[in-house]
């Protein structure tokens, strides 16, 4: 059941708030985009997108989004219907108003810049725009290219030291405007979006000066215009060209970036204030509701895409507190994916998939070097459904096949700085340690992995369908292809 959205209450004017967010978006923005941001009263968004949703909550599947400096009101949605359709310039464009999506009043004052605007797209609609700037109107009839990337924001916490300010070592833009010149019909982000986590370090100045910093006293580490530097403005092309289908990440977390991320790109309606802190100052600990979307695939086919959170989590154990709340949502998942003739499995940490033995402590004693082992164990034989596992999480390109289990793709090269090598095969399946015993007592352990492949390269994906299943396409930050790969069934190769 969808929650009715509250009607938009005036918002105080703050000149100085919108003068200043409309001068950090004409230096920030790109510059075909400049002049639009510094028009008349600051009206003109910062960025306009569209959020593939379930159907019983907008009828096209799309929910339209728009972010302004704050102080302004929310332009309405323009829409073109098909011929025939009554509109009030007859010819074809109907307005509809846009709602604000209000975060909880323990957030206002770390996001309290910007405004966000939305409203259901229209079914039947041919193209969309917002203050001028066009967004996608509909979702392809028939797809034939799916992108697919995660783990993007520029990393700011404790040694680790991303150099913002240079495209090369934080390539997050060139990767989007090389997936704006694929055309995909839809783009799939498999989450953490927000990596600006601390002030950059004053000897740091030359590579992230003019970083947005963490607000003081508060429980979370993002804010709004870390939202706009992170993800926003070098998101916007991409933005307004394609639908988006949108995971949370673990830095999406409440006491994280998870203000940010239910404000900006969370598709439900009403759910911006899902991580306000309590009245004691805490970031709560939410689980986002288990959902499915269908996509039309070109040849006749129907996939359809089911989304675990999994933001909540632990890497190296399994934590039982996680786990079973956790199980409830993948208990779901199979039932959704249950009776549909092709489903993927999208969520953020992989079910299956392995880390870097950089991360094991020296001597390695029993740790294992599968990850997410709480996701494991909470997904454990509920994935009959599935095809297909997507992920990101580990900041890799890696293809992870277990006997038994959906072929699982991680994408977290996207942007943020890459972990380090090596990736050998583990002797040992998950759920088993590096002495080959069950990593907890009562927990089988999975098969050993017949195939695994990694990749230490920023980029992303392109999946098409083929006749006997699908082609992936793991491509670099310029678009140059650096792995092929297959899926037939409920295997993944890459010869």
């Amino acid at each position: 059941m969808v929650r009715p959205v509250a009607p938009p209450q005036a918002r105080r004017f703050r000149p100085q708030s919108a003068a200043l967010a409309t001068a950090l978006l004409t230096a920030a923005l790109p510059l075909p985009l400049r002049a639009d941001a510094s028009s008349a009263s600051g009206h003109s968004p910062l960025a306009v997108y569209a959020l593939v949703a379930p159907r019983e909550q907008a009828p096209s599947g799309l929910i339209a989004r728009a972010v302004l400096p704050a102080g302004v009101g929310c332009p309405p949605l323009e829409a073109r219907l098909r011929r025939g359709r009554r509109s009030a310039d007859g010819r074809g464009w109907i307005q509809l108003p846009m709602r604000e999506r209000r975060p909880g009043a323990t957030t206002q004052r770390a996001v309290d810049s910007l405004l966000v605007c939305e409203a259901a797209l229209p079914e039947g609609a041919l193209a969309a725009r917002i203050a001028g700037r066009p967004l996608p109107a509909a979702l392809p009839p028939r797809i034939a290219r799916i992108a697919l990337f995660g783990d993007t924001g520029c990393r700011l916490k404790d040694n680790l030291i991303q150099a913002c300010n240079d495209a090369a070592a934080w390539p997050l833009a060139r990767v989007v405007r090389s997936l704006v010149r694929e055309r995909a019909d839809v783009a799939i982000y498999l989450g953490d979006f927000y990596y600006r986590e601390q002030a950059c370090p004053s000897a740091n100045s030359g590579q992230c000066g003019g970083s947005p910093a963490p607000l003081a006293g508060v429980p979370f580490t993002d804010s709004g215009w870390g939202w706009v530097a992170d993800a926003l403005v070098p998101m916007a092309p991409l933005l307004e060209a394609v639908p988006l289908v949108v995971l949370r990440g673990n830095h999406e977390l409440c006491e994280r970036g998870g203000n940010g991320y239910f404000l900006l790109f969370d598709p439900a309606f009403a759910s911006a204030d899902r991580c306000a802190p309590s009245a004691s100052g805490r970031a709560p600990v939410v689980y986002s509701p288990t959902t499915a979307v269908d996509l039309a695939i070109d040849g006749g086919r129907r996939l359809r895409l089911v989304n675990v959170d999994s933001a909540n989590g632990n890497d190296p154990s399994i934590d039982m507190e996680i786990a079973l709340p956790q199980r409830l949502l993948f208990r779901q998942a199979q039932q959704l994916a249950a009776g549909a003739p092709e489903a993927w499995l999208l969520t953020h940490r992989p079910v299956n998939a392995v880390s870097s033995t950089a991360y094991l402590p020296n001597p390695p004693g029993t740790t294992a070097t599968w990850s997410s082992l709480t996701q494991t164990y909470a997904s454990e034989g509920l994935l009959g459904p599935f095809q297909l596992m997507l992920s990101s999480h580990e900041h890799i390109a890696q293809v992870v096949q277990v006997p038994g289990q959906p072929g699982q793709i991680v994408l977290g090269n996207g942007g943020t700085l890459l972990d380090p090598p090596a990736y050998p095969m583990p002797p040992y399946g998950p759920l088993s340690n590096a002495a080959g015993q069950p990593v907890q007592a009562g927990v089988k352990p999975l098969p050993k992995a017949t195939f695994l492949n990694t990749w230490l390269r920023f980029g992303y994906m392109l999946a098409q369908p083929s006749p006997a299943g699908w082609r992936f396409a793991m491509k670099d930050e310029n678009g140059q292809v650096f792995a092929s790969c297959r899926g037939e069934g409920r295997q993944v190769r890459c010869p």
